[in-house]
């Protein structure tokens, strides 16, 4: 008996179609965007080189349940089915698939479906997620010193982002060795207790979401010799100059005593007083009182004309 002629591949269409529905499958899921706050953003599709498009279709829907045509590719002609949307001019079709869309909002976001009309009927559904960032601001760190204690300088540190950015703060030390960092209550706070020989270290606070960050450093240095606590040091610093000072007014008291002693007589000084050179020349003779004025005097001359010796 004669079999009839079997199929070479009997199995091709069933592999084909199962490609076709991996293929579709594989498309339908969304594709997330994220784009910033006032750029533009371009949906483009993904097909096979050489398809011809025949009807492309663009829904929005803000995920409140209502979806709406945005737009309309029809043989290579744009439409918008109603101009007078959200979107205003702000779509326009640069090819027979893609969707351009200016100067991004806040209420932008949400999922975009591209419905692809092929020939032989064939229909090539694509979505987009779009997401919509805030640019991220500078963030800001908050500080504490509570104390500055013979183990350091005991801080915490708070790294702040303003709300309604979608930014997410974290701290990011200059080093990996930091045993001194202790965890605080929240992620954002750091409570450090910084030993003298760390205070040269420095903490960036970071603060960004999926497409953009901001940083902001400090440096310990700053906070632990800062005017709030550096009476700490002030304080030791007298403490390590108090002997230094005692022993030097002691000194200082002791020469004074001396001088006060020396001016009582304790001493002769090395001009004697008026008075007692003139009672001295009353008890001589009166040749002898010309005598020792003329002497005194002549002495007195010669100090005054005589220049002081280099000392």
């Amino acid at each position: 008996m004669r079999m009839p002629p079997s199929h070479p591949c009997p199995r091709v269409p069933q592999l084909l179609a199962s490609l076709l529905l991996l293929a579709g499958s594989a498309a339908t899921q969304p594709q997330q965007v994220n784009v910033l706050l006032g750029d533009s953003v371009l949906l483009s599709p993904t097909l096979l080189p050489n398809m011809t498009v025949t009807k492309t279709e663009w829904s929005f829907s803000a995920g409140t349940g209502a979806t709406i045509l945005v737009a309309e590719s029809i043989s290579g002609g744009f439409m918008r089915p109603n101009p007078q949307d959200r979107f205003g001019k702000r779509l326009t079709m640069p090819n027979a698939t893609a969707l351009r869309i200016e100067a991004l909002e806040v209420g932008d976001r949400g999922v975009y479906e591209a419905r692809i009309n092929l020939p032989l009927a064939l229909v090539e559904e694509q979505t987009f997620n779009l997401f919509v960032y805030e640019p991220v601001p500078p963030p800001e760190i908050q500080h504490q010193v509570f104390s500055l204690t013979t183990r350091g300088c005991n801080v915490t540190l708070r790294c702040w982002v303003p709300g309604g950015h979608g930014a997410e703060a974290t701290w990011h030390p200059d080093t990996s060795e930091t045993p001194w960092t202790q965890p605080c209550e929240d992620s954002q706070s750091l409570c450090l207790v910084v030993p003298p020989s760390a205070f040269n270290s420095s903490f960036t606070c970071l603060a960004r979401n999926p497409i953009q960050e901001r940083r902001v450093s400090i440096h310990l240095g700053t906070l632990c010799l800062s005017p709030e606590i550096s009476g700490w040091w002030r304080w030791h610093l007298c403490y390590l100059l108090l002997p230094v000072v005692a022993g030097a007014s002691l000194g200082l008291g002791l020469w004074s005593r001396k001088k006060r002693k020396a001016a009582r007589g304790g001493t002769f000084p090395a001009h004697p007083p008026q008075e007692a050179l003139c009672r001295q020349i009353q008890r001589r003779s009166p040749q002898e009182q010309h005598n020792l004025l003329t002497t005194i005097y002549s002495q007195q001359d010669r100090d005054r004309r005589t220049p002081p010796r280099d000392q």
